[in-house]
C-alpha cells in the first residue's frame, strides 16, 4: 500500500536532501519529482557557496547561509560513504572584484581577521593573472568556495534510497486533500497517503501554497549560464564582480552566470541574455573572449518578496511543512534546510531561532497589510 511517514513534493536538491535526512531518522520517506531528479534549477546552477558573495549584512540570513556552507566539508565525506558520489567540494575561496578606487574602500571596510582579506591588484594578478589588469584590488572570500549541485542533489537521492527512502521521478502532484490524521496525494501514478507533507518544489511550490488557501508568494526569476572549455586560460578561484560570475570546475569547464529577469517563465536562453553574459565577462577577464562556448542553458529561480526562504508549518493544516523560496541560494542552504525540515517534523528544537525567523508570519502580515 502507497503509506508513508513524509511525503515531498520535489525533487531537487532541497527535497532530495530532506528525503536523506528524514530517512536517516527513521521515517518511511517518499520524494514525487514532476520531471527527473534535479532536472530544474539545481543542474542548472553554477553550484557556488557564497555565504559572503551576496551578504554584506550581518544578519540572521547571513548567518544561515554561513552555518549551511561549513556543513558541506563533514557533508561531502558522508555523501561519498554513503552514495559513492563525489559532489566535488571545492574551498579555494573566491574573489569579488573592485574595479574603482571607491569599490575598493568599500570591500576593504569589510576585511576581517577570519573570513575576509582584501587583496591588492598586484596579489590578484599574481594568483589570477588573466584578470583584468584595470582592477583596483579584490576581498578574498577565504573559505566560500563551490560544489557540483547535479551531483549533491544525486549523492542525497542515493543516500536516502540507501536508507530506505522511495523516490517517484515522472510524478506530478495534482492535489493534497486531507484524510483523517494524514493527507492523500494525488499524483500521476496513483494516491499517496502521507502522515506529514513537505513541499519543496522550488517556484512552483506556489501551486500548492495557492491549493492549500495561502497567498502565492513565489514568483520566477529566469536566470542564464554559459559553459566554456578554456584552451589557454587558467582559472583557479571562483571570481565574480556585479552579479557575473566565472566559476572553474573540476573537469576543466568554466561556468559563467548568472543574468536575472523576474516574471519569465520561459526555460530557454535567449541570445539577448547569452550577450549581456559575455560582455559582462570580459570586462572581468579580457582573454576569455576567445575560448570556445560549450552550451548555454537558463532555468527559474524561486524568490520571495524579501529574497528569504520560507520553513514553515501550514498556520491551519498541521503535518504540511514549506521549505522553498530559497533564489539563488538553493545548493548553499541545502544541508540547513534538511537539518531545520527534520528539527520541524520530530519536533527536536534544534533549530528554532531559523523556524521562527524564516516562518510563514512574513506571508501573513503581508497579506493583512494588503
Amino acid at each position: 500500500m502507497n503509506v508513508f511517514d513524509v511525503g515531498i513534493i520535489g525533487g531537487g536538491v532541497i527535497g532530495q536532501g530532506i528525503a536523506y535526512e528524514l530517512s536517516k531518522a527513521g521515517l518511511k520517506t517518499a520524494v514525487f519529482e514532476s520531471g527527473e531528479i534535479g532536472g530544474k534549477a539545481t543542474s542548472a546552477a553554477a553550484g557556488m557557496l557564497g555565504a559572503h558573495s551576496e551578504n554584506e549584512k550581518r544578519d540572521i540570513f547571513f548567518e544561515l547561509c554561513l552555518e549551511s556552507r561549513n556543513l558541506y566539508p563533514s557533508l561531502a565525506n558522508e555523501l561519498l560513504e554513503q552514495s559513492g558520489v563525489d559532489i566535488e567540494l571545492v574551498q579555494e575561496g573566491m574573489y569579488r572584484l573592485a574595479f574603482t578606487e571607491e569599490e575598493g574602500r568599500s570591500l576593504q571596510s569589510l576585511a576581517d581577521e577570519d573570513e575576509l582579506e582584501w587583496h591588492s591588484r598586484e596579489n590578484v594578478l599574481a594568483n589570477e593573472p588573466h584578470v583584468s589588469k584595470d582592477i583596483a584590488g579584490a576581498l578574498w572570500l577565504k573559505h566560500d568556495g563551490q560544489v557540483k549541485g547535479s551531483s549533491v542533489c544525486h549523492a542525497y537521492a542515493k543516500g536516502a534510497r540507501k536508507y530506505g527512502a522511495s523516490i517517484f521521478e515522472q510524478c506530478p502532484v495534482f492535489d493534497v486533500i486531507k484524510e483523517g490524521k494524514a493527507y492523500k496525494l494525488v499524483t500521476s501514478q496513483g494516491v499517496f497517503i502521507c502522515g506529514k507533507v513537505v513541499v519543496s518544489s522550488g517556484v512552483w511550490s506556489g501551486f500548492f501554497f495557492e491549493k492549500l488557501g495561502l497567498r502565492n508568494p513565489m514568483k520566477p526569476v529566469k536566470g542564464e549560464c554559459l559553459a566554456i572549455k578554456p584552451k589557454k586560460l587558467v582559472i583557479n578561484k571562483t571570481v565574480f564582480y556585479e552579479h557575473c560570475y566565472i566559476v572553474p570546475k573540476k573537469d576543466g569547464t568554466v561556468i559563467i552566470g548568472a543574468t536575472s529577469y523576474e516574471n519569465d517563465w520561459d526555460t530557454h536562453p535567449t541570445v539577448k541574455g547569452v550577450s549581456e553574459l559575455m560582455i559582462k565577462v570580459q570586462k572581468i577577464m579580457p582573454e576569455i573572449g576567445s575560448e570556445p562556448v560549450v552550451s548555454a542553458w537558463s532555468s527559474l529561480r524561486p524568490q520571495t518578496a524579501d529574497g528569504w526562504p520560507y520553513f514553515a508549518e501550514h498556520p491551519e493544516h498541521e503535518g504540511i511543512f514549506f521549505a522553498t523560496g530559497h533564489y539563488r541560494n538553493g545548493i548553499l542552504l541545502a544541508p540547513i534546510t534538511s537539518l531545520i525540515v527534520k528539527d520541524m517534523i520530530l519536533k527536536t528544537n534544534q533549530y528554532e531561532r531559523y523556524v521562527h525567523s524564516f516562518s510563514l508570519n512574513r506571508l501573513l502580515s503581508d497579506a493583512k497589510g494588503r
